[in-house]
């Protein structure tokens, strides 16, 4: 099943650590108050420095470290921010985010004469490296030797008085363990175009020219001017001369030699692409285009490389130097322009999944790794971490939009969407990372009080912590001056808690195992982790709208996907129910009216499980079918067979599982008395226990979908769930179809049954039994209840805990369901 998780993805390229190929030293403190902040976005120097300020990369940059500091994006701003930390701060926020592991680093570019030396830039990274920059040896074994002439006023010159101490130099450094490789910027000094042929006639001659001009250059007091100063910038280069092209005779000629094309060879990043691809030898890494370029043109950059270069062959680099925020721009750039295009190719099906999942990695990390035989391991970035960086950028954001509040959000058993709201100044000073204290017993609380039932397990007594996700946290446009954010259940342990955290089954005891989106996510991990295998999950959210409460009236009496259902406000208002999932990030791939009268259904796109059931909770729905697919391992296509129904062997033991489970799943996706309204005959849900084909009277549909991939002609299959509704969790609905679907993977269950391709509830019961389909849906909440408590799979998966308290707060309801009458059951 070809599919890819884009959010995944995307967040691979967003936190997998760097090895940053190339970049310079860091400016002292000192040093760097002379020098502007500009160049970090030009090569430009003097006066033409100036005009920087108008390209779209400075543009760009500026606002990007404005999100960073905090203020308006204006170069002003920025620095009056920058006059109120200390250079370590600022160093401290820069790198930060970042997420760079390693520095490689050519310390040759020193017109200021104050670099931090290679290892005191360990402790902004673990791990700092030294490129030697050949020029920078040449140049000083040039200066003292031609020093030593003039002094003398020696008339002749041995090459060897050159060549011998330069030899010697280089030998030394290639044995220093701190050096990875040396650089030459023949690019800005004579171009790529380098003679092959060594003549010892020839560089004599010109090293004694190189004497003779020296000598005519030198000033009354016996100093002399440096070649190493090049000013800001590379104002030097010839341009149609560094054209990689060039360099195929140096290329052939020293075979076992490793070339790395510095800066994406821009705007030759097609050459040397190509020359990447045709000679082992050669690599190419994707520095200065970030922040230099504008996006477009990194874009564009980046898939010329990919036209051609092998992926294992292209190195991340920021070209960082000087200051610490060309290291963030760079990062934080180039990590969202790789994001772009692997996205892009694997839409265009160039990559599978996990192809541009493996390609990010190595070249953000690997590719370096191998090539400079670094023997580093990837340093994992704490979830926490990694979340709390990108939240502290979504909260400026926040503040930008005139957000005041933060509403701290969680789901109880009931579905009950409670809420806490937070002045923002409080979530983002102390919430953040302290969390909010709250009720331990709150998840169990049922929809008609706020009181603990019995057997759920644990009493009043007690508190736990909701911890923001800040990856949830979202602007609402309905609520311009709010914000939400989704959490995590952690235990607040005191004193008298001794007792709990024996009773307490869960290997960590700071996770409280009454917490649905922990009980989701830790199914996902265990899926992944047993049998390598991701899940997509989308949603079909239904709902009614209402002219008037008492008596409901409905807005219209329109029949299924009617063009005249959109028209006057109704329509108005279904416009501004989608923008505002738009804007929330959430996708919407349709909406239509529904068959009910004044009923409207919403169809959100596909995500991993914790994201999707996220974005369930913001939808609005009564109704809410579940759509699922999965991806099997590594695999770049799905392993199949001739089993006539076209399913791999897991998707169909999945459905089996799923089916095996059905009655206790119900128990989640159908959790309130008249949640049983809909398992009844032809009400397009499933009313018998099977599967089927594109045939919606079945509670499990297979869709098919063609689609073309590398191996041609293929069918993309993903699984209608009809029987849930929008009064259930969908943290649990999700988890309990995950766990049954793996349970029927690990035992290797079989369908044993074809799919149902006729409404079973128009078939005779012969014509049922001979199909194999004998057992109706449950029809009410205490069967289902029941099976769930026999079923030792979900119950082990779920956690007994979990279950235990689910159970409790349901059968409770129901008990209080029964007390009422018909209408005010409705009510």
């Amino acid at each position: 099943m070809t599919v890819y998780d884009r959010e995944a993805l995307l967040r691979t390229v967003s936190t997998f650590p760097l090895i940053d190929n190339h970049c310079h030293n860091l400016l002292t403190s000192d040093a760097s108050v002379a020098c502007p902040l500009e160049i970090c976005f030009s090569e430009a120097c003097g006066e033409a420095l100036n005009d920087a300020r108008q390209t779209s990369a400075f543009k760009r940059g500026i606002r990007q470290l404005a999100e960073l500091y905090g203020c308006p994006s204006t170069l002003d701003n920025i620095k009056e921010v920058q006059d109120l930390m200390s250079y370590n701060k600022i160093c401290e926020t820069c790198f930060k985010p970042t997420g760079i592991q390693s520095l490689l680093l050519d310390d040759g570019l020193d017109p200021l004469g104050g670099l931090m030396d290679v290892q005191s830039h360990v402790g902004l990274v673990d791990d700092a490296r030294r490129i030697v920059r050949i020029e920078s040896i040449a140049e000083k074994i040039l200066n003292d030797l031609a020093t030593s002439v003039v002094r003398k006023e020696q008339k002749v010159l041995n090459f060897a008085a050159f060549e011998e101490p330069l030899k010697k130099q280089l030998e030394a450094c290639a044995k220093s363990e701190s050096v990875v490789g040396f650089k030459s910027i023949a690019a800005y000094r004579s171009g790529l175009d380098i003679n092959c042929v060594q003549n010892a006639e020839f560089a004599a001659v010109a090293l004694g020219n190189f004497v003779s001009d020296f000598e005519s250059l030198s000033d009354n007091q016996g100093k002399y001017i440096s070649l190493n100063n090049l000013g800001f910038g590379d104002s030097d280069l010839d341009l149609i001369s560094s054209n990689p092209l060039l360099l195929r005779p140096l290329i052939e000629k020293y075979p076992n030699t490793k070339f790395v094309l510095l800066h994406a060879s821009y705007p030759y990043s097609r050459q040397a692409g190509y020359l990447a691809s045709v000679y082992s030898n050669v690599y190419v890494d994707t520095g200065l285009i970030f922040p230099m370029v504008s996006s477009s043109g990194q874009l564009a950059s980046l898939r010329e490389l990919l036209e051609i270069c092998p992926s294992n062959k292209i190195l991340f680099s920021t070209d960082g130097h000087y200051h610490p925020e060309s290291f963030y721009v760079a990062t934080i750039q180039g990590r969202e322009a790789l994001g772009k295009v692997l996205i892009e190719s694997v839409e265009n099906e160039e990559f599978s999944y996990e192809e541009a999942i493996k390609i990010a990695k190595n070249i953000m990390f690997g590719n370096s790794n191998t090539l400079y035989k670094l023997n580093l391991t990837p340093k994992q970035v704490d979830d926490k971490e990694c979340k709390d960086i990108s939240g502290e950028q979504k909260i400026i954001q926040l503040r930008k939009k005139g957000v005041k509040f933060v509403r701290v959000g969680y789901l109880d058993c009931s579905n009950q969407y409670r809420i806490h709201i937070i002045p923002i100044d409080r979530f983002q000073n102390y919430i953040v990372k302290s969390g909010l204290s709250s009720l331990r017993a709150l998840t169990a609380f049922p929809y008609y009080c706020d009181l603990v039932p019995k057997n759920v397990g644990f009493n009043v007594s007690g508190e736990l912590v909701l911890k923001p996700d800040l990856s949830t946290l979202v602007h609402l446009p309905y609520y311009p001056k709010h914000a939400n954010v989704q959490t995590f259940f952690g235990n607040k342990f005191t004193p008298v808690d001794s007792q709990y955290v024996k009773d307490n089954n869960s290997p960590d005891t700071s996770i409280v195992p009454h917490c649905p989106r922990s009980c989701l996510k830790k199914i996902m991990d265990s899926a992944l982790k047993d049998l390598g295998i991701t899940f997509l999950f989308g949603s079909e959210l239904e709902f009614v709208l209402l002219k008037n409460i008492t008596p409901p009236e409905p807005v219209d009496d329109t029949v299924y996907a009617a063009a005249s259902s959109f028209r006057g406000s109704s329509s108005e208002i279904l416009d501004k129910m989608v923008e505002s999932l738009q804007e929330q990030g959430i996708e919407v791939e349709q909406f239509h009216s529904e068959a009910a009268t004044g009923q409207f259904e919403i169809v959100i796109g596909p995500q991993s499980p914790l994201i999707a059931a996220d974005r369930v909770v913001l939808t609005p729905g009564t109704g809410a079918h579940v759509h699922l697919s999965f991806k099997e391992g590594d695999k770049s296509t799905k392993v199949v067979d001739d089993h006539p129904s076209g399913l791999s062997p897991y998707e169909r033991s999945f459905i089996a599982g799923v089916l095996h489970h059905l009655k206790a799943i119900c128990a989640f996706a159908l959790p309130t008395d008249h949640s049983y309204t809909r398992t009844v005959d032809n009400c397009w849900a499933g009313s018998w226990i099977c599967w089927s084909v594109e045939n919606r009277e079945a509670p499990i549909r297979v869709c098919y979908r063609p689609k073309t991939g590398p191996n041609g002609r293929y069918l993309d299959v993903h699984f209608e769930h009809k029987f849930v509704d929008g009064t259930s969790n969908p943290y649990l609905v999700f988890s309990a179809l995950i766990a049954s679907g793996v349970d029927g993977i690990k035992k290797g269950m079989q369908l044993t049954t074809n799919p149902m391709l006729e409404n079973p509830a128009a078939l005779s019961d012969k014509e049922r039994n001979k199909a194999g389909v004998t057992e109706r849906m449950p029809g009410s909440l205490r069967d289902t209840l029941t099976a769930l408590k026999e079923d030792k799979v979900l119950v082990d998966a779920l956690g007994e805990q979990m279950v235990q308290c689910y159970i409790g707060v349901k059968e409770d309801e129901h008990k209080y369901c029964k007390s009422l009458s018909h209408e005010d059951q409705l009510k």
